[in-house]
Parts: C-alpha cells; structure tokens; sequence
C-alpha cells in the first residue's frame, strides 16, 4: 500500500543481496541486470512513490497540468529504444476525459533514464472528489522488475515501493493550505482563502500559502488589518450605511439572498 510522499525514505533491496545498513545506497547503473524502476524525489531528494495534485493555485483558464514522473532503468545503456512495461489504471478517473498519457512508454538509446508524462484534465468532478491514476512497472523482453522494496540509510526497510507510483489530483482543499494563519485570519476556508488572493496578489504569491513560513509575521499582520477595512465596508453597504454592492467574494452564500446574506468571518484563532 503506498504512504504519504514524505514518509518515504531510501532505495532499494533486490534478489541480489541486501544492501548493507550504514550508508545510502543505490544499485550500480551499469553492472546490475537489465532492470527498471521508478525514481522520483521531492524537494528533499528523499525519494518518493506518489504527488498530491491541485488545480485550486491554477487561473481559471488552466484547463490541464502535466505531471512528470522518472522512470530509471539499470544495467548497460542499448543502442536502440526499449519499450518499457508501464500499467495505468484507475479506479474513478478515465484515460482521455480526466486523464491522458502524454509519453510513449519507451527508454529512448543512449539513455538510462526518461520522464514519463500523465496530463490531468480539470473536470468540474474534481470540485468535489479526489481522483488517483495508479502506475506500476512490469517486466519484460528488455527489463526485469528485480527491485523489490526501499530501505532506509539505516537499513530498515521503508513502505514505499519503487515499481509502483500514485498521482491524486483535485480542484478542492479537503484541509488547509500548509502556510494558511489561523491567528491572522481564522479558520480555514476555500473562499476565505480565494478572497485573499484577490485582495492580495500584488503582495503574496497565491502559491506561497501552501508553504508553511513562506509568509512572513509582517505580512500576516498587514493582510489581517486590511481584509478587516475591507470586510467593515462591506458590512456598512450590506447595513445600507454605504452606497454600492457588496462584493460577491465577500459573501458565505454568494446566491443568499436579504437577511441570509452573511460576510465570510476572519476573526483570528487563538493558537
């Protein structure tokens, strides 16, 4: 079963021996068998089996995002292009409506690696559901799949599994971005979050709120004293104690209408 991305830890144990405990290891590209296995890092360069994907940073006009996944063989490099066994599949997502695979599944010659290309769709499905698409390597006429499991640096063997890698995708925050304040701006909220970037864009990157730290105090306190102007005008046209129209972005319910209409709350939480 695959874990969260960043539980996973190092490489990889094969029917060769086990590799030994003290240090990071990796197999010799060139004397091992003809082999292949998937390898993919995060920022950490801690090596990886599945990515969480979203459309929610994405304008409204991006209608797909591309998702790289490398695939590293072992053994000696051919002077001719080796198709590699990939299985894709899923179980709520279909090829060509949500997602379309964009690479041909071959180890071009003269190389050792390639990056594999799965194209997510942006379906109004996506508001609401979280969506997978499974890979899994295969052996084959022109590589084996001999590489079991991951160890740790340590040792210890890991849960991840480099023949098989996992992409969820969705257009929805099912939790709260990893650099979204509470004590700034309240408990979470998609709109709440989606009035920020409107209000804010020429001050915060809209990715910089999935990034825990990548805003600073001072600009958690400036967001926090203007979306409270912003948000007192808006209470003073809703009153009628000011001319205009409350801004929609504003609003819970944007389709409430009289007494039902109510301003999305940003009253700080007390950590």
């Amino acid at each position: 079963m695959i874990k969260s991305a960043t539980r996973y830890a190092l490489f990889a144990s094969f029917t060769l021996g086990t590799l030994c405990a003290c240090h990071e290891q990796v197999p010799d590209l060139y004397s091992a068998p003809d082999g292949i296995y998937f390898n993919n890092r995060d920022a950490y360069n801690t090596p990886t089996d599945s990515t969480i994907v979203t459309f929610v940073y994405q304008p409204d006009h991006v209608e797909t995002l591309d998702v790289p996944v490398s695939i590293q063989s072992l053994g000696r490099q051919s002077a001719e292009d080796r198709p590699v066994n990939i299985r894709v599949y899923s179980d709520n997502a279909e090829e060509h409506t949500d997602y379309e695979l964009i690479t041909p599944a071959v180890m071009p010659a003269h190389t050792s690696s390639f990056v594999y290309i799965v194209r997510l769709r942006r379906t109004e499905s996506l508001r609401t559901e979280l969506k997978s698409v499974f890979l899994e390597l295969h052996s084959n006429e022109y590589f084996t799949t001999f590489l079991k499991q991951n160890i740790t640096s340590n040792g210890q063997l890991a849960e991840a599994d480099v023949l098989t890698y996992r992409i969820d995708f969705s257009d929805y925050y099912s939790a709260a971005p990893a650099g979204w304040r509470p004590e700034y701006v309240g408990a979470f909220s998609e709109r709440k979050l989606r009035l920020l970037w409107k209000l804010f864009s020429n001050v915060v990157d809209p990715t910089a709120y999935n990034t825990a730290g990548a805003i600073p105090f001072n600009k958690w306190i400036y967001i926090q004293r203007e979306v409270n102007k912003y948000l007192t005008t808006q209470l003073n046209i809703l009153l009628g104690y000011e001319k205009g129209d409350v801004d929609p972005d504003a609003l819970v319910d944007p389709e409430a209408q009289g007494d039902e209409r109510r301003l999305l709350d940003f009253t700080p939480i007390a950590s």
